[in-house]
């Protein structure tokens, strides 16, 4: 998944905030010059990543029900169908989808959309939404938008219009809503503060470095963080600890390679033992307890349900 992501960000990290094996659907429609997309997963899920200089990223959550399958975005909690994560100061994504969110995310390199902006004649008005804002509501958004990216995700297999009508459609649609005023409300991303912008970095670093071990001294040390601050930080982010982030974070890296084979022998790693201590994990039987606590299910069940499906391919 992250490294799905990550043709569109740069260090994407997830952190699943709920236990058990994370599962749902990672799409990405390279169209003529923007992408789409779409993320539906079972767990609710924390994402950190740095974003690309040079493109926009207008998202919207296709929930039915956005009240219930609710996300986080820089912050912010948006309950409501709305566009956000488009202001063009904006240097990283910070984002917690609810299981049974559909979080869209449309692509688009400023100077494509800055063609299209004056092509279409309202290059000033939207340029000054883009410039001060992160957050956009009305009524197009939520009649059209919404109804538009759902139809166009659920007849993908079957829609017959090339890549570039899809992309027109798209683009009209979505400079349709930024120039609407019909119930419209804007907000910013509010201010992050230190302490969980630490929790983040703590994300992003043991996503970054999975063979390294890290205790809570050595994150203090190179997040300059007190230990007070940095567990305060992720209590409030993620629910978790420091060290239960490093180790959720982890425990998938973990599940992942026993369920990769290619990755196995990229790494030359076989077997259980083999595995977690390649991660990072000392102490079988502590291992055992923290994975089973996890999954539901012992690592040798996992491995063993790769292999018995190797054997049937």
């Amino acid at each position: 998944m992250e490294s799905i992501l990550n043709r569109q960000l740069i260090g994407a990290s997830a952190l699943p905030l709920e236990r058990g094996g994370l599962n749902g659907v990672v799409q990405i429609l390279p169209l003529v010059n923007i992408a789409l997309v779409l993320i539906d997963l079972n767990k609710k899920v924390s994402f950190c990543a740095e974003r690309k200089t040079g493109k926009y990223h207008f998202s919207i959550n296709l929930s039915d029900n956005p009240t219930r399958d609710s996300l986080v975005a820089q912050g912010v909690s948006i309950t409501r169908p709305a566009i956000f994560g488009f202001n063009e100061q904006l240097k990283d994504l910070d984002l917690q989808l609810n299981a049974g969110c559909r979080f869209c995310n449309v692509v688009v390199p400023e100077s494509f959309f800055a063609e299209k902006l004056t092509e279409f004649g309202h290059f000033f008005d939207v340029k000054e939404v883009l410039s001060n804002f992160n957050i956009l509501s009305n009524a197009y958004v939520s009649s059209h938008f919404v109804l538009y990216l759902n139809e166009l995700w659920q007849n993908l297999p079957s829609l017959a219009l090339t890549p570039k009508l899809i992309e027109q459609e798209v683009l009209s649609t979505l400079i349709e809503c930024f120039v609407g005023h019909d119930d419209r409300k804007v907000g910013v991303a509010l201010a992050r503060r230190e302490r969980h912008e630490a929790a983040l970095q703590v994300l992003a670093l043991t996503n970054s470095s999975p063979t390294k071990p890290f205790e809570i001294q050595d994150l203090c040390s190179i997040l300059h963080q007190s230990r007070t601050s940095l567990f305060n930080g992720c209590k409030e982010k993620f629910q978790m600890s420091p060290l239960q982030v490093v180790r959720r974070v982890r425990l998938h890296q973990v599940r992942h390679a026993l369920m990769d084979a290619e990755f196995c022998i990229e790494n030359n790693i076989s077997g259980v033992s083999d595995i977690a201590s390649y991660f990072g994990f000392i102490g079988r039987s502590h291992f055992a307890r923290y994975y089973k606590n996890e999954f539901l299910e012992m690592p040798r069940q996992t491995l063993s349900n790769r292999r018995y499906s190797q054997q049937t391919f």
